[in-house]
């Protein structure tokens, strides 16, 4: 199936490559559509542009508010940080209880975060952790 000219001029004014190549995949799959090309368009410029603001506007951890966490985990539950080290050096992953339990540490350390902040942080974490591990 073609693509509008018209359309096709607006995907091609996009920078973003890989959103591009997203809205062609989506025009040009073999698949029945549900949508216009113009509102299938329409609908993925539309996420990618909220996902984008919305990552504009987590909050940017410094690596100073980061190890000041690491410090405060450390000394409020010693056992479960060295574990969370042992399952970050071991597995590179975090069960999920563990990783509950370090989200709620950051919400006592910052009351009111927004979740989205309390994941970056905790990514963030993850990060120094294998740096320590180093």
């Amino acid at each position: 199936m073609t693509i509008d000219p018209e359309l096709q001029s607006k995907i091609d004014a996009l920078e973003d490559e890989k959103l591009k190549a997203r809205i062609l995949r989506a025009l040009t799959s073999s698949g029945k559509k549900q949508a216009t090309d113009e509102e299938i368009y329409k609908l993925i410029l539309s996420s990618y542009t909220k996902a984008k603001e919305q990552r504009a506007r987590l909050r940017q951890w410094r690596d100073d508010e980061v190890a000041a966490f690491a410090q405060y985990f450390k000394q409020k539950r010693p056992e479960e940080y060295i574990e969370f080290l042992r399952q970050e050096k071991e597995f590179n992953e975090i069960e999920s209880g563990l990783a509950w339990g370090v989200r709620q540490l950051i919400w006592e350390w910052i009351p009111n975060l927004d979740g989205s902040d309390c994941t970056a942080l905790f990514s963030k974490f993850r990060d120094y952790a294998k740096l320590d591990l180093a």
